[in-house]
């Protein structure tokens, strides 16, 4: 009788557990219009992807074009106001007016100090030096008033630089204020993503009292999936230390039992284990080119939770059920067929770990099971070749 074999292998196997696993978007952004007006235009499709910087929604932009319009000529009165302050002269004239009061001083002090022998020898009337010395002293009052004006108008003429100053800073910040009021009555998406229904009808009034949710849009690719990992099984994967890179390739099995074909890795793993459940938070990205998976969905993720050295290995076809155990069919060096009773203890790459009854290396049967019977003598062909021996 003729039969398909194969050699039963010994390698280091990962073990694999799955858990259950929920997706969520990575990214969530809720549109909300941030400036009043009315709702103009929509210009996109309901339940479609929309691309980062999209127009997703126009609002009457005519009140806030005359806002900026107004900012920037208050802008360029400030700058004029700004230009005049700097301009003036009243520090030159206040400092020629010290300059003559000082040469005043200066010409009554000399009319004192020449008057003063004369009087004491009697050459000239007491009356000319009291007039000199009240003279000198009304010049010297003078000067003292120049000078203090000259400081006060020094400090003046910088408060009302300042002030002008901060009059054109006042005036560009609202002219930025505008220009950005201006900017968010075209709102655009913020991220690449898939867009929701929309919340309120063009032709609507917004921003009556506070703001308006317009649409929700979630990014999709990479997309999130959220499940717990029971302690014993973090420990297990972080054996080798806390670098958890037992989890940086993770399969994900779909509802419908069929294999998402894109690898994933955690990218944060809680920082304690939850008390009432005992169980630790992990998220992981999948890549989600085609948007097939989307947010709310349940699925199992495969994690590689430890390695089995020097497992068994047998294709899944040679193992059956005989009487409640598992077995399978060798062929003996006499090319014979034998039973053997078998433990098996899960899968890997479409093939069966086998914990116990084979030790590695017998010629396994994995096809034409159902026309052999133990001792009978078989042709053996390998599975690879289909060449007969």
């Amino acid at each position: 009788m003729a039969v398909v074999v194969e050699k039963a292998e010994r390698r280091d196997v990962p073990l694999i557990t799955e858990l259950v696993a929920r997706t969520e978007a990575v990214s969530t952004v809720e549109l909300r219009a941030s400036v009043e007006g009315r709702l103009m235009e929509a210009p996109f499709r309901e339940g479609r992807f929309v691309r980062k910087g999209q127009v997703l929604f126009r609002i009457d932009p005519r009140r806030y074009a005359a806002a900026v319009q107004a900012a920037k000529a208050s802008v360029e009165k400030a700058q004029a106001d700004l230009e005049m302050a700097r301009e003036q002269e009243n520090l030159a004239s206040a400092e020629a007016r010290l300059r003559q009061a000082d040469a005043n001083l200066l010409k009554n002090n000399q009319d004192v100090e020449r008057m003063k022998p004369l009087a004491a020898r009697r050459a000239v009337p007491q009356r000319d030096l009291d007039a000199a010395l009240e003279a000198q002293s009304s010049a010297q009052a003078a000067a003292e008033e120049a000078r203090a004006m000259v400081r006060t108008t020094k400090v003046s003429d910088r408060v009302g630089v300042r002030q002008a100053q901060a009059s054109l800073e006042a005036a560009k910040a609202a002219l930025a204020r505008a220009e950005v009021d201006l900017e968010e009555t075209e709102m655009r998406s913020p991220i690449d993503g898939l867009i929701g229904s929309l919340e309120i009808s063009v032709g609507n009034y917004l921003g009556q009292g506070q703001p308006s949710l317009l649409a929700v849009v979630s990014q999709l690719d990479p997309i999130r999936l959220v499940f717990n990992v029971p302690e014993a099984l973090y420990l297990r994967i972080t054996q080798q230390g806390p670098d958890r890179s037992g989890l940086d390739h993770i399969e994900l099995v779909l509802s419908d039992n069929s294999t998402y074909p894109h690898l994933g890795h955690f990218t944060v793993a809680g920082r304690a284990v939850d008390a009432k459940t005992g169980t630790l938070a992990v998220e992981a990205e999948f890549p989600n080119p085609q948007g097939k998976l989307l947010p709310g969905m349940f699925g199992r993720v495969r994690v590689a939770a430890e390695t089995l050295p020097n497992a068994v290995l047998v294709s899944e076809r040679a193992v059956f059920d005989v009487q409640g155990s598992r077995a399978v069919y060798i062929v003996t060096p006499q090319n014979t067929v034998a039973l053997r009773s078998v433990v098996t203890g899960g899968s890997y790459g479409g093939k069966s770990i086998v914990t116990s009854g084979l030790t590695g290396g017998e010629t396994v049967i994995v096809e034409g099971l159902m026309k052999v019977r133990p001792g009978a003598p078989v042709a053996v062909q390998t599975a690879a070749t289909g060449e007969a021996k």
